[in-house]
């Protein structure tokens, strides 16, 4: 496939990888001097295996600016996994790469598992694989015993290009931090829900370690970015973008709720942020996305509208829409979708794929300074409950429980 050849052009191919027992799905996971992997290799090995084989590319990685200390304990790290590999596991395939002293400009966990998906990427197409999916996972996280099967089987029944699989932070270790990390995840949660709620069709939650991807998918949208924090959710939004992309609710990942300064945001610096507050969390308030709702409520009236009324109907937003519409070009993302729309279906469509998540995020910075005051996190969560009619739950963590079953 021309497609694989162009891309294996552009991305030079670290290690050629060979796999004993032809996986139909390989998981790929960066490692930076992290000893959990060995609990996610058991977790991931406990698996059950009938929809086929699989195969798992480790790679320990570390930049050229790493303290000593660490360099010495990942090439330890490194040994013992190879070691590990060796070990007679039916059904798996372990491979071990090392991706020592990278650049530091571009050293982090988007180059690390960009290395290890393109070299299982390219395995698949030398196998004639191209459409087996890579699976994405990281070196803290656990897996249900049936997460495997039920990846595979979701990428044969379903034409996706990717999927965001269900997650579950691990609620572990003193009060103070459960109680952290249960606010953290009640944010994601309550961020995809209020989306959601506004009518916005790509509201998924983007977290490395809950996403899968079919291999010639992967290479279609130029596979996976070296940024060192936030690869995970630009590369999913390429793959949202293609209107194939789905949620697999069956199984589940259980993520570390450690705290971590490995990347430049992320889980664990926002638990000591939140720690450091005294528990409080501001997010977006509900009457941001309330704003939303109506604007996109009105949407399929403005195909083929003239200019008085998209105008019009833009002036008649709320301060803090009206002004994001008019400095981030509003009329000129109107007359371009409307321009090269031939149904009011195709222009729906279009209008989201450039009010993406992106332009969401925009939006809500650009309004919470100066038209809206952020909200604590479960003040906003009961607004949502409120507008969805759904039972105010009481704790945060009852809250939670109940955002983990929609």
């Amino acid at each position: 496939m021309k497609i694989f050849e162009r891309y294996f052009e552009r991305n030079e191919i670290g290690d050629n990888l060979d796999f004993d027992n032809e996986p139909s799905a390989i998981v790929v996971i960066p490692v930076l001097n992290d000893r959990d992997i060995f609990a996610t290799l058991h977790s991931l090995t406990a698996c059950s295996t009938l929809a086929g084989a699989v195969g798992v590319v480790i790679v320990v990685n570390h930049s050229e600016v790493c303290g000593a200390e660490v360099k010495i304990e990942n090439q330890v790290l490194a040994r013992e996994l190879k070691e590990y590999a060796g070990r007679e596991m039916p059904g798996f395939s372990v491979r071990v790469m090392e991706a020592f002293d990278l650049p530091a400009k571009f050293a982090g966990v988007g180059l690390a598992r960009k290395i290890a998906m393109d070299a299982a990427v390219f395995y698949l197409y030398r196998s004639g694989k191209e459409r087996a999916p890579l699976i994405s996972l990281d070196a803290d996280t656990l897996v249900a015993p049936n997460y495997l099967d039920d990846i595979i089987f979701y990428f044969r029944k379903h034409k996706v290009a990717g999927v965001s699989i269900a997650y579950e932070h691990r609620l572990e270790g003193e009060k103070e931090k459960r109680e952290a990390m249960v606010k953290y995840e009640l944010y994601l949660r309550y961020y995809q829900q209020a989306l959601k709620y506004a009518g916005h069709p790509y509201a998924y939650t983007c977290i490395g370690s809950a996403f899968a991807v079919r291999a010639c998918d992967y290479v279609a949208q130029g596979g996976m970015n070296r940024r060192q924090a936030g690869e995970d959710f630009y590369f999913i939004q390429k793959l949202i973008a293609t209107g194939r992309y789905g949620e697999l609710k069956s199984t589940r990942v259980y993520p570390s709720s450690r705290f971590s300064e490995r990347t430049p945001f992320g889980t664990g610096r926002t638990l000591k942020q939140i720690m450091a507050d005294g528990g409080g969390y501001k997010v977006y308030c509900f009457e941001a996305f309330e704003a939303l709702r109506r604007f996109f409520a009105g949407l399929p009236s403005l195909y083929q509208s003239d200019e008085c009324e998209v105008n019009a109907y833009f002036n008649r937003q709320p301060d803090g829409l009206r002004h994001f519409l008019e400095v981030s070009g509003g009329m000129e993302l109107w007359r371009e979708v409307n321009a090269n729309s031939g149904a009011a279906e195709q222009f729906i469509k279009r209008f989201f794929d450039r009010f993406n998540a992106f332009r969401v995020l925009k939006y809500l910075n650009y309004v919470h300074d100066g038209f809206y005051v952020k909200a604590d996190v479960v003040e906003a969560v009961q607004s949502l409950f409120v507008a969805l009619d759904w039972p105010c739950a009481g704790s945060p963590e009852e809250y939670l429980q109940w955002l983990r079953k929609q």
